[in-house]
């Protein structure tokens, strides 16, 4: 992500639109932009990030000229993230904040301590670092997570906060 990040450098409309994408999971390819195959407007995409249109335009052509942003860019998919319907579905919620975002073996732990209560993981999700100062971890479960389990998930190298939902 850092090398995505060094194309837009100095180029704060276009970095923004670059980062929309990457979080949304928005592809560019063919000159436009796609949310899994549906091709999305950038006039819409500059209301939403209130930005210019051109700017969002101008931000397709940079990575169309560029073979290394195109092959990154064309892959994106958006996928559901549950976090914010996980009561409406009777699923559980951990939010972790990490010490470092770089630690290692956090998510191993975690789902240790699901597994061993007998609840199984629907998903997992991780805020880049290199786009959030302060890159979260989420984990929604098949039911909810005793509140107990805070205590053991702190005892995890790396884990500086634990919420559950």
């Amino acid at each position: 992500m850092k090398r995505i990040k060094e194309y837009f450098k100095g180029y704060s409309g276009q970095d923004k639109v670059a980062r929309f994408f990457i979080e949304t999971g928005l592809s560019v390819k063919d000159n436009g932009v796609y949310c899994n195959g549906v091709q999305m407007s950038p006039s819409r995409i500059g209301r939403y990030l209130d930005i210019d249109r051109r700017t969002v335009v101008a931000t397709i052509e940079t990575i169309e000229e560029n073979s290394e942003l195109r092959d990154i860019f064309k892959h994106l998919r958006a996928t559901a993230f549950f976090k914010d319907v996980a009561s409406d579905i009777d699923a559980g919620l951990i939010e972790i904040i990490p010490t470092d975002p770089h630690t290692t073996g956090i998510l191993t732990g975690v789902a240790k301590i699901i597994a061993d209560l007998g609840i199984s993981i629907r998903q997992s999700i991780t805020e880049d670092p290199e786009f959030k100062e302060e890159a979260k971890l989420f984990v929604i479960t098949e039911s909810p997570v005793p509140m107990e389990a805070v205590q053991d998930i702190m005892k995890i190298k790396g884990v500086l906060s634990v919420t559950i939902y």
